[in-house]
């Protein structure tokens, strides 16, 4: 195998600032400051690809466009965009390969190349793809970030493009991580974004928290942790968890508010989301009394969470629950709630969590991403990314940084 440094001729990488024109025909020519020039007529030939196309006016001569010439190619079905994070990601087998060498600590030409070529191997019968791709976070010569269109392979489906064992492989051995999407309108033009509260748009379990206060969070964030990976069924482990509660005091909620870390990146990533017209929502099987926190402090439309008893005094919580509870089922139908009230179609939602009971909204949604989730919800998610910041998800909606950098 070649080596990373070596003089690849790379991918089209289209120039990213651009004007666009939209051209009208309004079915008539109108002379220029009064020129009485008369037009000639132009002269049409059909090119060797059987494109019919005008080639001469007034002795000027035009040319088809190069292929490299275009920003955004259509005649391509599905896009990745591929994440450096020097990681590899969890193989559902145990096992993990390692590197012959010393690999580029970004995404490199040489590792474009090489998904392009994988892609490619999986076509049967055999048909060399027309990609093209794009660096989205400005480093064109060290890319962290790279979108990559392509033509998705015949007899595959894109849940199987997504878990083959040759795109593991590709991401394994170059410590990247490849979201898949269809490569059609409703990709880039998203208008609800639905998110789990704890470990995704803050970094604590807030049940963990309030037993912190009563010395029991050894019981529950064991309990915790097996429920997010899908170990034990939810409602009954929340249940289990929420008796362990019983004596915490009612103020626990208000004295948490100063705890509560926010997932670097997710103010950015609302607002930026708020900017383009989004819906926002959480829906957290957690507590209402944080949940509407969060959704103040980030502007959010919507907030659901579970709601703990507090007893007739009003000083301590009972150890119960009433209400809904919000659980992998009721995440994904308040998920279709809220966007059929909004009028959005379930293509223009995307749903971002980090356990079990969030994978039923994620494939509700036209995106679920599993971030920095547990490794079964991992291998289970629609897609997954583990960085260390939420606004890496403008990334995957098609935004590069200076797209970005207008937002927020």
């Amino acid at each position: 195998m070649s080596s990373p440094t070596s003089n690849l001729e790379p991918a089209c990488r289209p120039t990213t600032l651009r004007a666009n024109s939209s051209a009208y025909f309004q079915g008539q020519l109108k002379n220029i400051q009064g020129s009485t020039a008369t037009p000639q007529e132009d002269e049409v030939v059909v090119t060797e690809d059987g494109k019919t196309v005008r080639v001469k006016h007034s002795e000027q001569q035009y040319q088809i466009p190069a292929d490299n010439s275009v920003a955004v190619p259509t005649a391509t079905d599905l896009v990745a965009t591929l994440f450096y994070t020097g990681k590899k990601p969890q193989d559902i087998t145990g096992t993990e390969d390692e590197p012959n060498e010393k690999l580029p600590e970004y995404v490199s030409d040489l590792a474009i190349f090489e998904f392009i070529q994988t892609i490619d191997a999986l076509s049967v019968p055999y048909q060399k793809s027309k990609a093209y791709h794009r660096v989205l976070d400005n480093n064109a010569q060290q890319p962290k970030v790279v979108e990559i269109a392509f033509t998705l392979p015949k007899m595959l489906e894109l849940v199987d493009l997504r878990r083959h064992e040759d795109i593991w492989a590709f991401e394994r051995k170059w410590g990247v991580e490849v979201i898949l999407q269809k490569n059609d309108v409703f990709r880039r033009y998203k208008r609800l974004a639905v998110f789990d509260m704890d470990s995704t748009l803050i970094e604590q379990e807030v049940i963990d928290e309030i037993a912190r206060v009563i010395g029991v969070v050894d019981e529950v964030s064991a309990i915790t942790h097996r429920a997010m990976n899908g170990e034990l069924d939810f409602t009954q482990s929340l249940r289990s968890r929420v008796a362990l509660l019983k004596g915490a005091p009612a103020s626990v909620f208000e004295d948490l508010k100063s705890v509560i870390t926010f997932t670097p990146g997710a103010r950015e990533l609302c607002k930026a989301l708020k900017a383009l017209g989004f819906k926002l929502a959480v829906l957290s099987g957690g507590f209402i009394p944080l949940a509407n926190y969060i959704k103040e402090e980030l502007g959010l439309d919507y907030a659901f969470a579970n709601q703990l008893v507090v007893n007739d005094d009003g000083t301590e919580l009972t150890g119960e629950l009433t209400g809904d509870i919000v659980d992998a089922e009721h995440k994904a139908v308040l998920l279709q709630r809220i966007a059929e009230e909004n009028g959005i179609p379930l293509q223009q939602v995307f749903a971002c969590g980090d356990g079990a009971n969030d994978l039923k909204m994620m494939y509700k949604a036209g995106l679920g991403i599993a971030f920095n989730a547990k490794p079964t919800v991992q291998a289970e998610a629609p897609c997954r990314i583990n960085t260390k910041t939420l606004r890496d998800v403008l990334y995957i909606l098609g935004l590069s940084e200076d797209e970005q950098s207008q937002l927020i």
